[in-house]
C-alpha cells in the first residue's frame, strides 16, 4: 500500500502555482509581511509609552521626597541652629531638583498646525481643536493603505521619542541637582563642625 503524506508534495512557491492562484498567494504573503511591520512598530510605540510612564514615576518620587524633606527641615531648623548652612544648601539644590521633576511630568501640548496634513493625527494634542468630522476625514485621507498607516505610526514614535528625550534630560538634571545638594550639604556640615 502507498502511504499518502505531505512529504511528496512540492513546496509551494510563486513559480509552481497556477497563474490564477499566484496573485492571491502573493497577496496573502505580502499581507503577512505588512502585519509583521505594523506589529514591530506598535511594539516600539508601546515600549516608548512605557518609558514615559517610568520617567513620570521617578519624577513623582522626587517630588514626594521633596515634600517630606520640607516638612522635616522646618522642624529641624526650629530646633537646632547647627544645621543652618547645610540645610540651606540642601534645600536650594532640592528645590532645583523638584523644579526639574515638575518639568518631567508637566503636560505638553502642541498648538494645532495650520496644515493639519503634516501633524500627528495619533496624538490628541494635534486634533483636540478639530471638529469630529474634520478629524475623521483627515484620518481617512491618511489611512488609505498599509504604507500610510506605517508612516503615521513612525511619525508618532518619533514624536514620543522627542518627548522622552526631554523628559529623561530633565530627570537627569533633577537627580544631578539632588546629588550636588547632598554632597554640598555634607561638606558644609563637615567643615562647620571641624574642631578648631
Amino acid at each position: 500500500m502507498t502511504e499518502y503524506g505531505n512529504e511528496n508534495l512540492p513546496e509551494q512557491t510563486p513559480e509552481n502555482i497556477k497563474p490564477e492562484r499566484r496573485s492571491s498567494w502573493l497577496d496573502k504573503h505580502s499581507n503577512n509581511q505588512q502585519g509583521d511591520v505594523i506589529y514591530v512598530l506598535r511594539t516600539t510605540q508601546q515600549h516608548h509609552v512605557m518609558l514615559g510612564m517610568i520617567a513620570d514615576q521617578k519624577a513623582n518620587i522626587v517630588l514626594g521626597a521633596f515634600l517630606i524633606f520640607i516638612t522635616v527641615t522646618q522642624r529641624m531648623s526650629d530646633n537646632s541652629a547647627d544645621f543652618g548652612m547645610p540645610l540651606w544648601i540642601l534645600t536650594g539644590f532640592f528645590t532645583l531638583s523638584a523644579l526639574f521633576a515638575l518639568m518631567v511630568i508637566a503636560p505638553r501640548f502642541r498648538h494645532r498646525l495650520k496644515d493639519s496634513s503634516s501633524g500627528n493625527l495619533l496624538f490628541f494634542g494635534t486634533f483636540a481643536d478639530m471638529e469630529q468630522e474634520e478629524y475623521i476625514e483627515q484620518l481617512n485621507n491618511r489611512l488609505q493603505d498599509n504604507k500610510q498607516a506605517r508612516h503615521l505610526i513612525m511619525n508618532d514614535i518619533y514624536q514620543i521619542g522627542q518627548v522622552l528625550n526631554k523628559k529623561y534630560k530633565n530627570l537627569r538634571y533633577s537627580y544631578a541637582s539632588l546629588a550636588l545638594g547632598i554632597v554640598g550639604s555634607v561638606l558644609s556640615f563637615t567643615v562647620l563642625n571641624i574642631p578648631h
